[in-house]
């Protein structure tokens, strides 16, 4: 059944407490990010029933080395069976303690265009006990409906509403020229973390976690990708 598994893994979990380029706790950043895709791939085997998992198949599917698989799993106390691997239960549990993945965190969303009502409408986000439970925009028209089964408020209300809302984390979804403003009045408004899916590099205090998801980087680092291998597969 391992074969089965998706080797399509993201690496793009809200991890709180780990902002960028700094460690999460005592792993660095590349070691989070390992540890993030080992945790999509044990979700994956237990949905696939399996109990067990190697650290050569993990190798394998995230295209790392052996040994690198078996510390980070020992930087986070997991050990393997002999024989057998490393028990998927077992990573899911601690990962979830490890990424702070078992706390119920209110979330609010600002910019309700094409991509805010795309995140609105996305239920994969209560599996990390995230509930987006405002949104805000600047456009009149859109105050006071529901988008996804949450309310619309006017963006000029958003530092006293994500407060009486309890919001921990603010989600960016505004033109790059309005981003930063909105980041400025989420920190005062006393959220914890940003993510941030605006092309605009905004900037926070260190004691904010901050996620740039910028879609557009994505997606013209795999239009580099293809030509480069465009032209590596023509030069052979």
């Amino acid at each position: 059944m391992l074969g089965a598994l998706n080797v399509k893994i993201g690496s793009g979990i809200f991890i709180f407490g780990y902002q960028g380029g700094k460690a999460l706790g005592n792993l660095s950043k590349r070691t989070a990010q390992r540890l993030v895709k080992c945790y999509y791939l044990a979700r994956e085997a237990r949905a696939l029933g399996v109990e067990f998992i190697t650290s050569s198949k993990v190798a394998l599917l995230l295209g790392v080395d052996e040994t690198q698989i078996r510390k980070d799993m020992a930087s986070v106390n997991l050990e393997g069976v002999p024989r057998k691997g490393y028990p998927v239960e077992e990573i899911i549990n601690r990962l979830e303690d490890v990424f702070g993945l078992r706390k119920d965190r209110n979330a609010v969303l600002v910019g309700t265009g094409n991509l805010g009502r795309a995140l609105l409408n996305y239920p994969g986000f209560s599996r990390y006990g995230v509930r987006i439970v405002g949104a805000f925009d600047k456009d009149p028209q859109k105050y006071g409906r529901e988008v996804g089964g949450v309310w619309v408020y006017p963006v000029g209300e958003l530092k006293e509403k994500a407060k009486d809302l309890e919001a921990c984390l603010g989600i960016i979804a505004v033109p790059p020229r309005e981003a930063q403003g909105v980041a400025d009045v989420l920190v005062e408004a006393g959220v914890e973390g940003i993510w941030n899916f605006s092309p605009a590099l905004i900037r926070v205090p260190a004691r904010i976690a901050l996620r740039n998801e910028c879609l557009e980087s994505g997606l013209v680092m795999l239009l580099h990708e293809m030509e480069v291998m465009k032209k590596s597969l023509a030069g052979d």
